[in-house]
């Protein structure tokens, strides 16, 4: 049985009241694989890039979310959506 925990995520360049959301994220998922999950959360485009900010830093896809020393309760993880290419 996998144990779920509700992260928040606030998603930049979107009003307010669309921007927070709550999340059940396995935290022994990857980064990469969590990134699924926001994206179909969000609802966002599959072609945009994102990327998970916390404490100004860009957590890398390979990194388990479990050691990124995110606090469920307090914590807010940035997502930033650019998208590909340029």
């Amino acid at each position: 049985m996998k144990k779920m925990v509700y992260y928040r995520f606030r998603l930049t360049g979107v009003p307010p009241d669309q921007a927070i959301k709550q999340i059940d994220i396995d935290p022994n998922q990857t980064i990469q694989s969590v990134k699924k999950n926001v994206q179909q959360e969000y609802k966002l485009n599959p072609i945009l890039a994102i990327q998970f900010i916390f404490k100004g830093k860009v957590l890398p896809d390979t990194m388990a979310f479990s050691k990124a020393g995110i606090h469920p309760k307090k914590d807010v993880i940035t997502v930033m959506a650019t998208q590909a290419g340029g």
